[in-house]
């Protein structure tokens, strides 16, 4: 269910009142219109009857003034009504309709109103359903997954409470192999100023760095995460428009950051056990706010140093290696001059973009390189100290400064699409492997993080504070009384910036290794989830290179999710035979399995199958229709949606089209193969069955939370928004592009022979490339397959839905107008418009402000507690 925790007193009460002036509204109306309509019922005369009824319900008290309704004037009807007392033309079948509309429009009021009550009545019961003790529901629920708690968390005290000592001695040396004693003379410069700006930075450390526009960033960038509770959460948002607290809160930190030196863990943090979607229960500690605010500076500051010393270090020229099999600079010149061409250095990391404007060229493998730089390299570090970064699972959110983590996988999977579809139509072999460590967090050796930060040089100070913001006395939140707190061993907390820093200073051993060790690549590395592709040869060092590593740094590889696919550029009935050197397993990353013949993404409907179980219990669960949406949306939609994927060019209809069958069994796994409705028939069933309330309008369980709605999300109409824009074969573009290069090559040939009389007599004795000379580098020097990339990789231009008609007018009297809403919310509205606006007199079912929007701001806000 949805914590209510956080939702302060104050909240509540305004909602209760709120809801109280609503009932009482609703009370006066009808009262009001009964006695309207028993009169006019008595009135024989019909003229009469409908000046009545307009001068009637003109003074009612209704939800929203009649004057201002757009469909039907008052003002009108009684001038038509006075019209037809010696105007003929009137006649008695106009005086009915205008009578039935006014009749109608009573009733659309008394519509508004009943369901305002309803969500009234949906409000207190998720309220009380919230304050209810947990063992008031305990006899209805099923207990998910409680066995694999208890083995998960057993799991975790293995790692976290048991230190696991590394070969210091064997890592220093593996890291001087790498930087001090690398045979390139730049990697060995440039780790000596690296270390340098190190140093530097410890010397100049501001032991006063707290203001009250410090603290207030630090708070924003620690409500962005989910590691608070929701109590907590409700705390730090008051201390923000508190000046008076953030300044003496400020007073606080600086204190304690200038007796760093002396720095003592205070209290005992307290571990909270949360399942997560993917079966996975994460370990989430729950501080003090000031410390916590402390450590968060901490680790932000030096996350931000980190990353931008090495940026600075890794993209100098000389230091990372480049991929071979490009250009020969004797072929490059001699390209150049046969197609009067400027030249541009195309494996230089320093080749800027302004100049690649000027040139007019941007070849495949500098997109892949600048991608790997921008979005790939250290992507857990903030770019800046107080970036605005939604986290994993929340997706990109308004004011974000970057792009979330979500969002950068699924765009490494339309890279990893887009790349297969080009290299097999060059006739190229392709190798991916993923995986990742085993219990990552938990599991990083202490010893192995101090003994690679010495190498860069941080002092004994530094680290010793580190090794008290990681040996923690712990316990569990529902340890019993008396248990005692045990220190933490190894692994670092869940979700804070300092724990990210930690990660990625070993981890970026890893990133210089594989480039030094496999010819130039590059491991596409976000945390702990690993991506490696290319040649065959290129992946064996890959892969050899990560083992090394892991063994060295005392970490594990996790089999489950460690795969390999070969796809070779012919289309084989049966998957190649895996060289000697790669793992075995699947390429799989959320509900996508990487298929080695096809070369195509596929949904593993074993693993949605699974899903479909626990979403079936997890909605039985729910004890409010409140908590039932909000698990729907966030697991029956958003969840499901999530792990097969963004849609992009480089996925067919027919991929398109197995996400639509997934969610169809979806619902019918889920509500019965044989019913009708789907989750929509179940929430009316399951309100009717609450409260009384039957024929309910689907828009209403669709709607905008805003206008009354209870949004209710639609997994299935984001996917026909797209549909028809994507192409049935996706390699239609390959084709394009290979006509074109012909045209091209041809087109260059003339006009090279048509000036041979024209050149340079040091440009005589040139000749034009042969046709395989022309295309033997395409990757490194045609900017059109690069263009061929970038459409593939682009996601499909939204097909809107046309509005038109009463719903065109109707949206013009939303709060949002016409062009406020989203595609999706825009067909909602076009599909359901029809009785909505015979109900309710528009779309708005309720009006925003009568509403608890505050209260259902938090509820959306707020963290769900998922069951077992």
């Amino acid at each position: 269910m949805a914590s209510s925790d956080g939702l302060s007193e104050t909240l509540h009460a305004v909602t209760r009142i709120k809801l109280a002036e609503l009932d009482k509204q609703k009370k006066s109306y009808e009262v009001a219109k009964n006695t309207l309509i028993s009169n006019a019922d008595v009135e024989v005369d019909s003229r009469e009857r409908v000046r009545l009824l307009a001068d009637g319900a003109e003074k009612l008290p209704t939800m929203t003034s009649l004057k201002d309704n757009p469909i039907l004037s008052l003002k009108n009807l009684k001038r038509f009504t006075t019209q037809a007392e010696r105007d003929p033309s009137v006649s008695e079948a106009f005086l009915a309709d205008y009578e039935k509309a006014i009749r109608d429009e009573l009733s659309v009021q008394s519509n508004k109103y009943a369901f305002a009550t309803l969500y009234g009545q949906l409000v207190n019961e998720w309220i009380s359903v919230g304050k209810a003790p947990d063992n008031e529901s305990a006899a209805d629920w099923i207990p998910v997954g409680r066995d694999e708690m208890h083995k998960q968390r057993a799991t975790w005290e293995g790692y976290v409470f048991t230190a696991k000592e590394t070969d210091t001695a064997a890592i220093k040396s593996y890291l001087e192999d790498l930087f001090t004693n690398s045979s390139s003379k730049e990697v060995r410069a440039r780790f000596q100023e690296l270390k340098r700006k190190i140093s530097l930075k410890q010397e100049n450390w501001d032991s006063s760095p707290f203001t009250a526009h410090v603290v207030s960033q630090c708070i924003r960038t620690i409500l962005r995460g989910d590691v608070l509770t929701d109590k907590k959460r409700s705390t730090l948002k008051d201390f923000l428009g508190n000046d008076i607290v953030l300044n003496e809160i400020a007073d606080v930190l600086n204190m304690r950051m200038a007796s760093r030196a002396s720095f003592v863990w205070e209290g005992i943090s307290t571990v909270e056990q949360r399942r997560q979607l993917n079966g996975r229960y994460r370990f989430y500690p729950d501080e003090d706010l000031l410390q916590n605010i402390f450590l968060q500076y901490i680790g932000l500051e030096w996350s931000t140093v980190w990353k931008n010393a090495l940026i600075g270090f890794s993209f100098n020229q000389g230091v990372l290696k480049t991929p071979s099999g490009g250009p020969t600079e004797e072929e490059t010149r001699r390209r150049n001059l046969a197609l009067e061409l400027e030249p541009v250095d195309y494996k230089s990391w320093a080749t800027s973009k302004q100049s690649r404007r000027r040139h007019g060229r941007t070849a495949l493998e500098k997109n892949l390189r600048e991608h790997w730089k921008d979005e790939i390299f250290l992507d857990q570090l903030p770019q800046t100290r107080f970036e605005q970064r939604g986290g994993y699972n929340a997706g990109d959110k308004d004011g974000d400064t970057r792009k979330s983590p979500l969002w950068v996988i699924q765009k490494l999977l339309h890279r990893v699409q887009a790349l297969i579809m080009i290299q097999r139509r060059l006739g190229k072999d392709m190798t991916v492997i993923r995986s990742d460590f085993k219990w990552f967090g938990p599991s990083l050796p202490h010893s192995s993080i101090f003994a690679v930060l010495e190498f860069f040089g941080f002092n004994e100070e530094w680290l010793q504070f580190f090794q008290k913001i990681l040996e923690v006395p712990s316990l569990f939140i529902d340890d019993a009384p008396g248990t005692e707190p045990r220190n933490r061993k190894r692994g670092t907390p869940i979700g804070v910036p300092i724990a990210s820093f930690f990660g990625e200073a070993l981890l970026f051993c890893l990133d210089f290794a594989v480039n030094q060790k496999a010819d130039g690549a590059r491991l596409y590395r976000l945390h702990d989830d690993i991506w490696l592709w290319g040649g065959v040869d290129t992946c064996v060092s890959g892969w050899s290179a990560l083992t090394e590593f892991t063994e060295v740094m005392g970490l594990e590889l996790n089999e489950t999710k460690t795969g390999c696919a070969h796809i070779t550029s012919n289309s084989a009935a049966t998957p190649a035979k895996l060289p000697a050197g790669l793992p075995s397993g699947d390429v799989v990353w959320g509900f996508l399995k990487l298929d080695p013949i096809s070369g195509t993404f596929i949904i593993n409907k074993e693993k949605v199958d699974l899903h479909i179980e626990e979403l079936t219990l997890q909605l039985k669960a729910c004890k409010s229709v409140f908590d039932f949406t909000q698990a729907w949306n966030i697991y029956g939609a958003r969840y499901f949606t999530t792990n097969c994927g963004r849609i992009a060019n480089s996925m067919s209809s027919e991929f398109l089209d197995s996400m639509l069958e997934t969610f169809q069994r979806i619902q019918q796994r889920v509500f019965g193969a044989t019913t009708t409705g789907g989750v929509g028939a179940h929430l009316k069933q399951m309100i009717t069955d609450k409260f009384g309330v039957a024929d309910i309008p689907d828009g209403y369980l669709y709607f905008p939370i805003k206008m009354g709605g209870l949004e209710l999300q639609n997994p299935f109409i984001n996917l026909y928004l797209v549909r028809d824009r994507l192409s049935a074969d996706p390699k239609e573009l390959m084709d394009k592009f290979f006509e074109e290069e012909e045209t091209q090559y041809e087109n260059a040939k003339k006009r090279f022979q048509s000036r041979k009389d024209a050149r340079p007599a040091k440009l005589k004795d040139v000749e034009f490339p042969t046709f395989e000379e022309y295309t033997a580098h395409r990757e490194y020097d045609s900017s059109e397959l690069a263009e061929v990339f970038e459409k593939l990789m682009d996601e499909p231009v939204i097909d809107e839905i046309d509005v038109r008609g009463e719903v065109k007018e109707a949206l013009g009297h939303t709060k949002a107008g016409r062009s406020g809403w989203t595609s999706y919310e825009k067909w909602i509205f076009q599909l359901y418009a029809k009785e909505m606006i015979r109900l309710f007199g528009g779309l708005n079912i309720v009006e925003e402000g009568l509403l608890p929007m505050g209260l259902m701001d938090m509820l959306k806000q707020s963290r769900f507690k998922w069951q077992g």
